[in-house]
């Protein structure tokens, strides 16, 4: 069966349907990863986008449930060159993934055309249609409703293997990194809409990733929190959280053209460099970030962006990779290490 996409700048493309018939709108990101196809899918901060994967053949292995970072497709549309064979086991599976969350596919495009318009014009928003037919307007991203669908509805506990007591903000997060920083200590695990007014309680406080636009309304109330705690409690984020934490302590945030998302991202901190996992269309404006005690620990090789910051008089440290990976390398799971360090100068 035929399906387009169609984008705001008026082309379109047509290839073949996979997934659900549902139409589903949102903004293009391109991914360069050439494996992990599986957790990209699975993650909440991909909500609200259509991933345009890079690599040509995808869908090449078997479906593992084990490494979902949610319980479902997250993201708002697929689309790959190839690699999509009808018949085989693993994408019957991923058709059915697909359907049962109303999300469509799109194959036999030409991705590297598509990936270069992304580059050149920015990011996008589309449209993945059954008809060829333009629509009259693209909706804009709701960052407040993808917060509300992709962050836990329920406050609860995890118990952890460490002996820390840690606040864990839960924005959208992967299941990874529940994993990793529940190695440090106990969780409790709030939305923002449930925030505890007891912050010095707690050993820590984690902000996590998330989709959506991290200079959105409805984390205000989380800011203004924020403003009270930092230099009282440690504090980490990861990913939106760094965004956050980083406007919080004065920085800016600005949008990129085009942002980085894959598992193959180089970060240099002047001495050596670490292969990281990426997925962020925002970032912290390096020349914002001129304030006292802030140190970037770690720069994004390619653009510079600032990837890993801390302040070690106000117990503070985040990055804006992932440092679980999930998909991709584990060299920087060393940042969970430093947040152990962090929370044990306060209180052993």
């Amino acid at each position: 069966m035929r399906r387009y996409l169609l984008l705001e700048d008026g082309s379109s493309f047509e290839g073949k349907a996979f997934g659900s018939c549902d139409n589903s709108t949102g903004e293009l990101v391109f991914n360069t990863s050439f494996t992990g196809y599986y957790e990209i899918m699975t993650d909440p901060s991909y909500g609200g986008q259509i991933i345009v994967f890079n690599f040509p053949s995808m869908f090449y292995y078997d479906y593992m449930k084990d490494v979902a970072q949610s319980d479902g497709i997250s993201a708002s549309g697929i689309v790959v060159k190839d690699g999509i064979i009808p018949g085989n086991g693993t994408f019957k599976i991923l058709d059915d993934l697909l359907k049962l969350k109303h999300v469509p596919g799109i194959y036999g495009i030409d991705t590297r055309k598509l990936t270069q318009k992304i580059r050149d014009s920015g990011n996008l928003k589309g449209i993945i249609s059954s008809t060829d037919r333009m629509p009259d307007h693209f909706s804009e991203m709701d960052t407040e409703d993808l917060i509300k669908k992709f962050s836990t509805e329920e406050s609860y506990n995890i118990m952890g293997k460490g002996n820390k007591n840690i606040l864990f903000i839960d924005m959208g997060t992967k299941t990874s990194l529940l994993r990793e920083v529940s190695q440090l200590g106990d969780l409790e695990v709030v939305n923002i809409f449930n925030l505890p007014k007891n912050y010095e309680d707690y050993d820590g406080i984690f902000l996590s990733n998330g989709p959506g636009d991290p200079g959105n309304k409805v984390f205000s109330e989380l800011k203004g929190e924020l403003k009270n705690v930092i230099g009282k409690v440690p504090v980490f984020g990861v990913c939106l959280g760094h965004q956050i934490i980083g406007e919080v302590i004065g920085g800016r945030i600005e949008k990129m053209k085009f942002g980085h998302h894959g598992s193959n991202h180089s970060v240099w901190n002047g001495q050596r460099s670490f292969i990281t996992s990426h997925n962020h269309n925002f970032r912290i404006a390096e020349d914002s970030l001129n304030i006292k005690g802030v140190d970037i620990m770690y720069r994004d090789l390619n653009d510079g962006t600032p990837e890993m910051m801390g302040i070690e008089d106000k117990m503070l440290l985040s990055a804006q990779f992932h440092p679980e990976g999930s998909p991709g390398p584990r060299d920087s799971t060393g940042f969970f290490n430093l947040m152990r360090s962090v929370m044990d100068g306060i209180r052993n």
